[in-house]
Formats: structure tokens, C-alpha cells, sequence
């Protein structure tokens, strides 16, 4: 079995002994001996070896390889807040415009970017549906 790598997009953090250790980012450039990624706090680019970062993209591809037919999302009774897990089918080119505005930092956190975009495009289509039927 190949061994997974880090890519392009992946969430990570850095170690305890990296230079800016806790750091949170978007990996935008992957070398064989150097990982450049783009903070999440402020987009500044950081460039590191491999080894100091935790990859969580990485640890959810290894955790799929491994168990692909596991129920997603946390054990019943571990609910942090009122969510379900939802498979949508999105046309490929805008999956990836998506992704591309992530990675430059543009979308922060899918879920509560597309929670958002939900509850304003139904807001407008209840308020057009009010205005119709009155």
C-alpha cells in the first residue's frame, strides 16, 4: 500500500516544535523537503519541512483508507451542537472554484460558509414566496 502524502489544501497545524508552534493553515506549495502553507489567522505564507506538521486532511484520508464504510461524523450522544452530516453532489468545476477560494484563504470554515449561504438564499425565497402570495 502507498503511503499517503500531504497535498495541496490540506488543513494542518504546526508542532509544538516547529518556528510558530499551533499555527493553523491551508498547505499551498508541497516539495519533497519543504511545506509552504498559508495561515488561517492572517494569510501570511509560512514555510516549513514536513515533519512539523500535524496534517489533519492527512489523518482523515489514512482514517478512510482504512475504515471507508465507518459512519461519519461523531458517536451518537457526543453532539457539540444541533448538526447532521449531509452528502450533496456539486458539478465538478465549482467544487474545484471552491476549493481554489479556500485555499487562498477566501473561505475559512465550509460549514459555516454554506450554513450562511443557505439561510440567505431561503431567506430571499421565503420573502419572495410572502410577497407572491400576498
Amino acid at each position: 500500500m502507498a503511503a499517503l502524502k500531504h497535498q495541496l489544501g490540506d488543513k494542518v497545524r504546526l508542532k509544538e516544535n516547529a518556528a510558530i508552534p499551533g499555527l493553523r493553515g491551508i498547505i499551498t506549495v508541497v516539495e519533497p523537503r519543504r511545506v509552504v502553507i498559508r495561515s488561517e489567522i492572517d494569510g501570511c505564507l509560512v514555510q516549513t519541512e514536513p515533519h512539523y506538521l500535524t496534517n489533519f486532511s492527512l489523518a482523515a484520508r489514512k482514517a478512510w483508507k482504512k475504515m471507508p464504510d465507518r459512519r461519519v461524523g461523531r458517536p451518537k450522544g457526543s453532539r457539540v451542537c444541533d448538526r447532521i452530516s449531509v452528502t450533496i453532489r456539486f458539478d465538478r468545476e465549482l467544487w474545484q472554484r471552491f476549493r481554489v477560494a479556500e485555499n487562498e484563504g477566501l473561505i475559512a470554515d465550509r460549514t459555516a460558509t454554506l450554513n450562511r449561504w443557505l439561510t440567505e438564499h431561503l431567506e430571499r425565497v421565503s420573502a419572495r414566496a410572502e410577497k407572491i402570495a400576498s
